[in-house]
């Protein structure tokens, strides 16, 4: 069990070395204060090599670096970010209309090959738009950490966690969008995740899918990981809210309507692959259910890493941390 406790990390400048390196494809990039830069090197076949290459996570646990390099969440010239489209449409059968949600094909997509799938999840009174506007970090992100090579080429989802008919979605209160977030699993189980199959070249198994979410969507995100365990075999839940599991937090409010009774794993084939819970201390709202929810976890010897950020809040530098830190240790 890894269990780390985060200061904020002061980071370091990232840099492009020269215009030359810029155009001959190299980035330094500086992965902490106390670490050396680390220098990769993309060709003029970079979208290619791309598809070829990536880190081998062979024992995501392995690496206890939870540190992220200084403008990693930014565009640099000279990097593809690849191609995002937010208003992907499919047919959810789960409500009996359309639903939509945006797909991230990675820099070099290529369908004649395959590629693994994370379905990234948005907070509470969020949608799927929330990853793709102008001030989203998503598509930096991860388009940065595929040109450096700290992740492996893959497909990226951002579902619509909103589960009912579109015209109840401006008027529901918070409790019937609670109940709508609740019923994602099954609009993923049945027809998100089998369309995605179905129109893009995606690598299918548990061994090939990742879900992560921030804040309520941590909340599914880690219920739906344990509900989907045969489908899904890397998890991630940043910030969860109480409602997971019962827990004594906001008793007999829709906060606390909990999505399943435990955290059990149905055998050890569908033991997740990989499993992370990340808050910061200062979080008024979710830290103490994402301790509950480590410690239930540890009390069921179910492998995880745990990570705190001191000093952060219910906030981006979490969101931010724990999905660089979740894409360099899936697949």
């Amino acid at each position: 069990m890894n269990k780390i406790n985060k200061k904020r990390y002061a980071y370091k400048f990232l840099v492009f070395v020269t215009l030359a390196a810029v155009l001959a494809g190299g980035c330094t990039v500086f992965r902490g204060e106390e670490e050396e830069s680390e220098v990769s090197e993309i060709q003029n076949n970079e979208n290619d090599m791309q598809q070829e290459s990536g880190p081998v996570h062979e024992n995501p646990y392995a690496d206890t670096d939870f540190s992220v390099p200084e403008g990693f969440d930014e565009v640099h010239d000279g990097v593809d970010y690849g191609v995002m489209n937010d208003r992907v449409s499919y047919y959810s059968s789960t409500i009996g209309e359309n639903k939509m949600c945006g797909v991230l094909l990675p820099a070099g997509y290529d369908e004649s090959k395959s590629y693994p799938v994370v379905y990234v999840l948005h907070g509470f009174g969020g949608d799927h738009f929330d990853w793709s506007r102008d001030d989203s970090y998503l598509v930096p992100i991860y388009g940065n950490m595929l040109a450096a090579g700290t992740a492996v080429p893959m497909i990226i989802v951002t579902a619509d966690m909103y589960t009912a008919p579109e015209a109840t979605k401006e008027t529901a209160t918070r409790e019937e969008m609670r109940e709508a977030y609740d019923n994602l699993v099954n609009d993923l189980e049945n027809d998100l995740m089998p369309f995605i199959e179905s129109n893009y070249a995606v690598k299918t198994g548990r061994e090939n899918t990742g879900i992560i979410g921030t804040s309520q969507g941590g909340t599914e995100s880690l219920a739906i990981g344990f509900l989907l365990q045969d489908k899904i075999g890397y998890i991630s839940s940043l910030a969860p809210c109480p409602g997971v599991i019962p827990t004594d937090f906001n008793v007999g409010t829709y906060w606390n309507t909990p999505i399943m009774e435990d955290f059990n794993i149905e055998s050890d084939e569908s033991e997740p692959m990989y499993l992370a819970l990340m808050a910061g201390d200062k979080d008024p709202w979710c830290f103490e259910s994402t301790v509950f929810y480590h410690e239930k976890l540890e009390e069921k010897g179910i492998k995880h890493d745990y990570t705190v950020i001191e000093g952060s809040g219910h906030d981006d530098d979490v969101w931010k941390s724990g999905l660089y830190n979740f894409f360099k240790r899936v697949f």
